[in-house]
């Protein structure tokens, strides 16, 4: 029977392994230490899974997370096409660090942990350089240059030097400030195309447009709380969302949906899922401001 489980498990690991794509690479060659770093991910996979990738929680070593830029989805013959960009640093000295990313197919009873390939890149230090052993021309010195390079290179160090200790000092502070930012223009982004989309269903009647509201608000209510919303039905949702109103909104989708009696669900019932999605992004952040 063991025997029979184990053979399960690996012939199921086979099967998404042929059929998710997951591939990152950086987009520079070589990054100096502090100096931001661009991290592209890509993931392709079937449209009747759902996957959670890396977010600010994740640890990113030996780099550290700075923000995340998360493009709008895209499906074709059932495939979804998800594009992410990371923005790192580094302040280990290592020559050569690389990275790998997890993401996770999230189940109705335990979930799947997939991996993307190793990228590397090559890290430059600042080498002072060697003193001369020639006899400087002291005539020579006394010229005034019209651009002083010495002076400019000594300046720059030292500026470079005060943002990297600023940096360090009000590393939390900077990096819950493009957290903040990156939620609120999140949130910007889930209300117009929530309104647009309704918009749409109201005029149309179009079964589709539900369907499609539907799916936004679920991403976007998971990636806000961490809960399993794709992958819940409504009765599901209902053990870890206690409010009522939006409980009885998703139930009269389902009817609208799966029901032969055509009927339309009220405008006023619909928002009731938009507000509940907004108020959630305000109370994180406010979370966030008030972290010390």
């Amino acid at each position: 029977m063991k025997k029979l489980i184990l053979i399960c498990i690996l012939f199921s690991n086979n099967i998404f392994s042929q059929e998710i794509d997951y591939n990152i690479f950086f987009k520079e060659e070589s990054v100096k230490i502090g100096d931001s770093i661009t991290l592209i991910s890509t993931l392709k996979y079937p449209k009747n899974i759902e996957i959670i990738q890396p977010d600010s929680s994740y640890k990113f070593i030996p780099f550290e997370f700075l923000d995340k830029i998360v493009f709008e989805s895209s499906s074709s013959n059932n495939i979804i096409f998800d594009s992410t960009i990371y923005i790192l640093q580094t302040f280990e000295l290592d020559s050569i660090q690389s990275i790998y990313l997890k993401s996770y197919i999230i189940n109705t009873s335990d979930s799947l942990e997939i991996l993307s390939n190793n990228d590397k890149i090559r890290t430059i230090s600042l080498v002072n350089e060697k003193n001369s052993k020639t006899k400087t021309n002291t005539l020579l010195e006394k010229i005034n240059s019209i651009f002083n390079s010495k002076k400019f290179s000594i300046i720059t160090g030292v500026i470079f030097s005060v943002l990297v200790l600023i940096y360090l000092l009000f590393r939390k502070k900077i990096n819950k400030y493009f957290k903040i930012k990156r939620i609120k223009s999140e949130t910007d982004f889930f209300k117009n195309e929530f309104d647009t989309i309704l918009s749409s269903y109201l005029n149309t009647n179009d079964i589709k447009f539900l369907e499609n509201l539907l799916l936004k608000w679920k991403r976007f209510m998971e990636k806000l709380s961490k809960k399993p919303y794709s992958s819940s039905t409504s009765s599901e949702i209902s053990l870890f969302n206690k409010n009522i109103k939006s409980i009885k909104t998703l139930k009269d989708i389902d009817k609208c949906i799966y029901s032969e009696n055509e009927f339309i669900i009220d405008k006023n019932k619909l928002i009731i899922l938009r507000d509940e999605s907004i108020n959630l992004s305000k109370n994180y952040i406010n979370q966030l401001k008030n972290e010390q």
